[in-house]
């Protein structure tokens, strides 16, 4: 089983509960000195009643597994709160090993959807064909290609040393030749097939997909 990554905010209490109980592949982000690389398997735990409400209600925008806490599910009424998608809201006292389960089945949901396809922009991609699709021209990509589009379409603009550690999980610049070969393809493929010289485009030492 893959390892669950989970960022609490708002209990400190439940983090040390967690750490005790040492519950096989579920890790507290706080704890780790390097961060996952696997970041679609990141899960916000907030306990929302501890944290102000203009963060809740931030986060509720976000389309990101997260699990909002309460004490009574009333709150999220009262304060005119709606969950999204990946949302789920757990009322207190929490069983925790159900609890776990209900971690794994909401990682499991958001990662289907993420590896099913993504649209940005004028283009559409499919992770499991490995296509990109733009005006319903289709071309194939290559694993490292897809990964990079769809890191830096969930990510927003990253540094080489930022994608090399997510891609590549190189600790340095030293290996940058790797990346400077992948981006170097992709950006001759989106230019032949699709006439975008600015497909990803680099600015103050950050890559960005042109959106």
């Amino acid at each position: 089983m893959n390892n669950i990554y989970v960022e609490i905010i708002g209990s400190d209490l439940f983090s040390e509960i967690i750490v005790e109980i040492d519950l096989t592949n579920l890790i507290i982000l706080k704890n780790l000195k390097t961060p996952p690389i696997d970041n679609y398997r990141v899960i916000k735990i907030i306990f929302i009643e501890n944290v102000s409400l203009l963060s809740v209600q931030e986060y509720l925008k976000k389309k990101l597994p997260i699990v909002f806490v309460v004490k009574n599910k009333s709150f999220l009424l009262k304060n005119k709160l709606i969950l999204g998608q990946f949302h789920v809201c757990l009322e207190l006292p929490l069983d925790i090993f159900a609890f776990k389960e209900i971690l794994n089945i909401l990682i499991t949901k958001y990662s289907f959807n993420q590896n099913s396809g993504i649209t940005f922009g004028e283009y559409s991609v499919d992770s499991n064909q490995r296509t990109i699709n733009k005006n319903n021209k289709k071309i194939k990509l290559t694993e490292k290609e897809l990964q990079l589009i769809l890191t830096l379409n969930e990510h927003g603009s990253l540094s080489k040393s930022s994608l090399l550690k997510r891609i590549w999980n190189y600790k340095s610049n030293l290996n940058s030749h790797a990346f400077e070969t992948n981006l170097h393809r992709l950006r001759k493929k989106i230019y032949k097939s699709f006439k975008d010289s600015n497909f990803v485009y680099e600015k103050n030492s950050l890559y960005s997909l042109n959106k």
